[in-house]
């Protein structure tokens, strides 16, 4: 954003004595500007022109405003002291030139020279304020300077041709952003850009070695416009992802990002293809997140129901059988967001969602923040920052949550790295959501020397996607590594299947919830494919699920599964079969459980059978019959009036809940119908029952 010239003095502190600065000598960065290597962010467009070419960088800005181009240098910190040093010649006389100091244009220290006068103005959120009144001073030239800005705590000097010219109190922790200023109608060259100070050493995890090379996804996916924020789906075999200003975008060639989508078949990823509206429209869009089940997408923006972008924000498309929903807007309370821009992840389980804004309590020029989702109504929790390990001074950006719901990945300019943006992991410590372990740099060649951002990871975690300018087809590519042990999440477990009719075996689309067994917390929400059924829900190990699929016209049986603990990801397929409500259909209660030889119902029975209390509720005209089984280790007539003991107990539940004794009949057969051989405990296990069928409607 482009600052507006200040206009009053306001002057916020100058230092009156001087300064005893310390040799500033070992060298963090050198450019020559012999090409744009370093990934200066420079511009270009009606009030700008800037290329960095044969030695230079050439700025010509036609505007009444100022505006900086600049980079990150993550090993600079202010606390050890640092300078930044360069020559500046004049093109057109009058021209105001010089350093900016910060975390981006809208908060910056401009130290600024013009004609034989500087002045030095502190930008806060876009606002200038003058720390320093235009003064004259000998020690600078009229058409060319050497310039020097030197760093320490909350004190900079300004040099000229080595002379100070003024030292002055800035903000502490201001940023890692070095770069340089224009104002108003001025043009200029600069070279032999300089930066020196003690070198922060950068946090690496231990022992990383990548076994290959990051691997460009290839000509099916990058091009020579630039890619962005991949997404891949959580199977490893779909990749969502942006393309700027491509002929092929729905507006044509001055559409800024569009959506695309890619097939990896046979070893290589597919030509992408654009996926049309109403996800993409003349608006910048971007996928954010995938379930897994691949049905949902979380959207960058919010939509109108024609599918028009309306703001910033976030939005979730679903798949039917005519392609992508109109976006339905996330409803998230107290959201603002203070920048121009934004980037969100929803977690697997679908109750999580990650948010990189800028609000009041941002620390940098955006932070990370967690929103919790709040019951079915699609509501979720005011921001939370989360905290000062993980958000800097600098920009946090691009955040990517494991399936484990633990393991962090996100981009920072403020973390110490190789280059601007560096990717990091993290992982949670508790449920506070502040409490994180000290961030990690993925170190090389996942991070290098330009941007590095938009992490995104399959559920089994071979491989990481992300975007580097690092032998790039176009501006920015999408590239892949093979990770190694020491980066991965937590292993998790992929279940997938098919929701069927189990009369027709017919598919059904519809949403599938799963809830720890013990505690009947949700943990997870897929839907089906509408045309064939399909579902993928990835799942954190060590647990014993139940899960549903809910259709109105069908009894929603609850199953469980138990996930082993394991050591590397693992996929387990698993159907739902949903029964129709008609009279003489036998439906399995596979989640009601009794204290071993007793009568007596254990608490994980009751989420199973309100399920049954409620679709009587719901369909007051229907009456059932309930039959009790057992296995087949007793006396016959033992396990018979055990079942009918059982049977009695869940009637005197379903009466108790408020359904008429009239409605419900019982019977017990002990172990006179078994479904499967009494040879081995998993048989028995299933042998032992309750089932209920509907006699009238």
């Amino acid at each position: 954003m482009i600052l507006q010239r200040v206009l009053t003095v306001s002057l916020l502190l100058l230092i009156t004595y001087t300064y005893a600065y310390s040799q500033v000598s070992s060298v963090i960065h050198q450019d020559d500007f012999s090409d744009n290597e370093t990934g200066w962010r420079l511009l270009n467009g009606r009030e700008d022109q800037s290329e960095i070419k044969n030695g230079k960088l050439r700025w010509k800005r036609k505007s009444t405003t100022g505006a900086g181009i600049y980079n990150y240098f993550n090993l600079i910190n202010d606390k050890l002291e640092y300078s930044a040093e360069a020559d500046f010649s004049v093109l057109k006389p009058g021209s105001e030139y010089g350093f900016m100091i910060g975390t981006d244009q809208e908060n910056a220290v401009y130290c600024l020279i013009k004609n034989m006068k500087y002045r030095i103005v502190l930008a806060q959120k876009g606002k200038g304020s003058l720390l320093q009144d235009p003064s004259t001073s000998f020690k600078v030239k009229p058409t060319g300077n050497t310039l020097k800005v030197v760093v320490k705590g909350n004190t900079l000097g300004f040099y000229s041709n080595d002379n100070l010219l003024s030292e002055v109190s800035i903000p502490p922790n201001f940023g890692k952003a070095v770069g340089f200023a224009l104002w108003e109608n001025s043009s200029v060259d600069i070279k032999d850009f300089v930066l020196k100070g003690a070198k922060l050493p950068i946090n690496v995890v231990p022992n990383l070695a990548y076994e290959f090379p990051a691997e460009n996804l290839g000509d099916g996916v990058n091009t020579q416009y630039g890619e962005l924020t991949p997404v891949v789906t959580p199977d490893g075999r779909g990749l969502y992802f942006t393309r700027t200003y491509s002929p092929d975008n729905i507006g044509g060639a001055s559409d800024y990002q569009d959506v695309y989508y890619s097939r990896y078949i046979d070893g290589k990823w597919s030509k992408a293809k654009n996926i049309g509206a109403p996800v993409n429209n003349d608006a910048p869009n971007a996928v954010c997140s995938v379930t897994p089940d691949g049905n949902t997408l979380l959207l960058m923006n919010t939509y109108d129901a024609q599918g028009t972008t309306n703001s910033m924000g976030v939005s979730m498309s679903r798949k039917t059988k005519d392609g992508w929903s109109v976006p339905e807007n996330l409803q998230i309370r107290n959201y603002y967001n203070k920048s121009t821009f934004n980037e969100y992840f929803l977690s697997n389980d679908k109750q999580i969602l990650l948010l990189a804004l800028e609000r009041d309590d941002t620390e940098g020029s955006r932070d990370i923040y967690v929103s919790f989702k709040e019951g079915p109504d699609n509501i979720w929790s005011t921001p939370k920052n989360l905290g000062s390990i993980i958000n800097t001074p600098g920009t946090e950006l691009s955040p990517f949550l494991a399936a484990d719901n633990s393991t962090l990945y996100f981009s920072s300019t403020g973390h110490p790295g190789y280059g601007k943006n560096d990717i990091f992991i993290t992982r949670r410590l508790d449920d506070s959501w502040t409490n994180w372990s000290e961030p990690q740099n993925l170190g090389e060649p996942v991070n290098s020397k330009g941007m590095d951002a938009y992490y995104s990871i399959p559920a089994s975690g071979e491989y990481a996607y992300f975007v580097s300018e690092e032998n790039s087809i176009g501006k920015s590519d999408i590239m892949r590594i093979k990770l190694p042990v020491a980066v991965k999440p937590k292993p998790t477990v992929l279940v997938y299947g098919r929701v069927l009719n189990s009369k027709t075996k017919e598919p059904i689309s519809t949403g599938i919830t799963y809830r720890i067994l013990e505690t009947d917390k949700e943990v997870g929400i897929a839907h089906s494919d509408p045309e064939d059924g399909s579902y993928k829900i990835s799942l954190p190990y060590d647990q014993v699920y139940t899960f549903f699929a809910e259709k109105h016209g069908f009894y929603s049986v609850r199953d469980s599964i138990s996930v082993p603990k394991i050591k590397e990801y693992m996929e387990i397929e698993r159907d739902i079969y949903l029964t129709p409500l008609e009279p003489g259909e036998d439906i399995p209660l596979r989640n009601v459980f009794f204290v071993r030889s007793q009568d007596k119902l254990l608490p994980t029975s009751f989420p199973e059978l309100d399920k049954l209390v409620a679709m009587l509720k719901d369909n007051p005209t229907v009456e059932i019959e309930l039959g009790g089984h057992t296995d087949g280790v007793g006396s016959a007539e033992g396990l018979r009036r055990l079942s009918e003991r059982r049977v009695e107990t869940v009637v005197e539940y379903l009466v108790s809940n408020g359904i008429s004794k009239k409605r419900v009949t019982g019977k017990g057969y002990g172990g006179s119908k078994p479904i499967a051989p009494n040879d081995t405990e998993e048989n028995r296990r299933k042998n032992r029952r309750v089932e209920f069928k509907i006699v009238s409607m």
